[in-house]
């Protein structure tokens, strides 16, 4: 897999200075790596996760990286846990710019339909979906005061293609990028920007899959046009970090490929 130069961050915290984020399921993975660009980029950034260990090593990466950062326990799918944890930010931090949506389900691995029952059916929708009403509800009173309220959420090509991997979560992805485009319309009147990101991002999961068979990983890069797939951090978090930030005021209701030019036809 073709590597890739870490990004120079020099002179970024000016992008997002001041401002205040929320991420969820940022205690490893894709969200910590966007909890750490956001905060390499200057917001203060409170880690929303359910994991203490995890969530509290993603704010001591930020920390050591000279940022702000602050661990509030939250099962995202429910509600009152979520209220609590934008309540703590505002609390803490006096403001809420930028909300990101970044939990998975556990649940959300290749399941053919008829072995999908009730109960991973209602954890995905949990997850994936319901946390979106419970955010977009407990956020809507601060995002709408900032005059620059940022609500981003990290949907999936699979949603948007209908990946066969698993009916659920392609159908929630698929809700996802609906309910961003209502809320870019609901929203927009109060300066509100909704959009959605859906990477290809190189997780610790991935990386060991890919490490198992040198040569499948050869054929699958081939399908990459940039030769490789997303650092979490450096790839992913950059475009989250752009899309966060003034220089997207004028885009909303749309689902961003950041995918390395996987999905071309998209």
């Amino acid at each position: 897999m073709t590597g890739s130069r870490a990004m120079d961050w020099t002179g970024a915290s000016g992008l997002l200075g001041g401002r205040v984020a929320l991420v969820t399921g940022a205690s490893g993975g894709v969200g910590r790596g966007l909890a750490r660009a956001l905060a390499l980029a200057g917001a203060m950034v409170v880690v929303a996760a359910r994991s203490p260990t995890g969530g509290q090593e993603t704010v001591d990466q930020i920390v050591g990286d000279g940022g702000q950062a602050l661990f509030v326990a939250t099962d995202v799918s429910d509600a009152a846990a979520v209220t609590r944890a934008v309540a703590t930010t505002v609390e803490r931090y006096g403001r809420l710019d930028i909300v990101i949506h970044n939990a998975a389900s556990t649940m959300a691995t290749s399941t053919a339909l008829e072995d999908l029952d009730e109960a991973n059916w209602a954890e995905q929708a949990g997850v994936s979906l319901d946390a979106l009403h419970h955010l977009a509800h407990a956020a809507l009173p601060y995002l709408r005061d900032t005059g620059r309220g940022r609500f981003l959420v990290l949907s999936s090509a699979q949603g948007q293609h209908g990946g066969a991997m698993n009916p659920a979560y392609t159908a929630l992805k698929a809700a996802q990028r609906g309910f961003v485009k209502a809320l870019a319309r609901e929203w927009g009147p109060h300066d509100i920007v909704v959009n959605a990101l859906a990477p290809a991002a190189l997780t610790n999961a991935a990386a060991a899959y890919l490490a198992d068979d040198p040569e499948r990983t050869r054929q699958a890069m081939k399908s990459f046009p940039l030769g490789r797939m997303g650092d979490m951090r450096d790839d992913i978090g950059p475009a989250a970090v752009a899309m966060c930030s003034d220089l997207w005021r004028f885009v909303t209701g749309q689902t961003v490929n950041v995918d390395g030019g996987y999905y071309t036809a998209l």
